[in-house]
């Protein structure tokens, strides 16, 4: 039982770590509080990336779709993008974000907090391009 216990921890601060690297290699946010505050110092919608480390579907998500140099591009560029792990950070975001799907990408206008437009699912980059350009168009045309 010890040894699984030491396993099972080890494991949960490998995710932890490499969420973490993801993050920081993409320039990505951690802390929900922090993400929002940028977000609406820079009057740029924010985008949380809900992933899980069991979840197959996130890490093919992060390796095709995020990782590819225009989509880093255009979200770095136009968003303020936090990523956060639904089962290990579930404490660090609000409760309405909370679901039982992953990967999930909500885009969430700071000012009031409310989704404008989510997805869920693996999506491929070209698909998430349009995602990116159609949740620009609808925050433009926020009041």
């Amino acid at each position: 039982m010890k040894r699984i216990s030491i396993l099972l921890l080890i494991s949960l601060s490998l995710f932890a770590a490499n969420i973490d690297d993801f993050a920081k290699k993409m320039s990505f946010q951690r802390d929900y509080k922090t993400a929002l505050t940028k977000s609406k110092q820079m009057h740029k919608p924010l985008v949380m990336i809900l992933s899980a480390d069991y979840c197959p579907w996130c890490r093919k998500f992060e390796n095709r779709t995020l990782e590819s140099s225009l989509v880093k591009t255009e979200l770095n560029k136009h968003f303020i993008v936090l990523v956060v792990d639904k089962k290990y950070d579930i404490k660090s975001f609000p409760s309405k974000y909370r679901t039982q799907f992953t990967p999930k990408v909500f885009f969430i206008n700071s000012k009031d907090e409310s989704v404008f437009l989510d997805t869920t699912g693996y999506i491929k980059k070209k698909q998430f391009l349009q995602k990116l350009k159609q949740a620009l168009k609808l925050y433009k045309d926020m009041p």
